[in-house]
């Protein structure tokens, strides 16, 4: 996240799931730059070591969207929306 975004957000006005829904955009761009990055290059160790750190934030979005799909559910039941 570029610290330009972050000096523009208005943290204290954000929900949790804004704030988590913006950081799994954010672990999704970087598995796109370094998935990107890795086709780029012909050095078979770098394409390696990206595809590795491509993988961390695939990831890091996942256990993000585990997270807000439980605030989801948690809100639902608080809620009484629940099936």
């Amino acid at each position: 996240m570029g610290r330009d975004r972050d000096d523009a957000l208005d943290w204290d006005g954000m929900s949790m799931q804004d704030i988590l829904e913006l950081a799994i955009a954010d672990e999704e761009d970087a598995l796109e730059y370094y998935r990107h990055a890795a086709s780029m290059t012909a050095n078979p160790h770098m394409r390696e070591t990206l595809l590795h750190l491509a993988a961390m934030e695939e990831g890091h979005a996942e256990t993000l969207r585990k997270e807000l799909n439980d605030l989801l559910v948690q809100r639902e039941l608080e809620t009484g929306l629940a099936d």
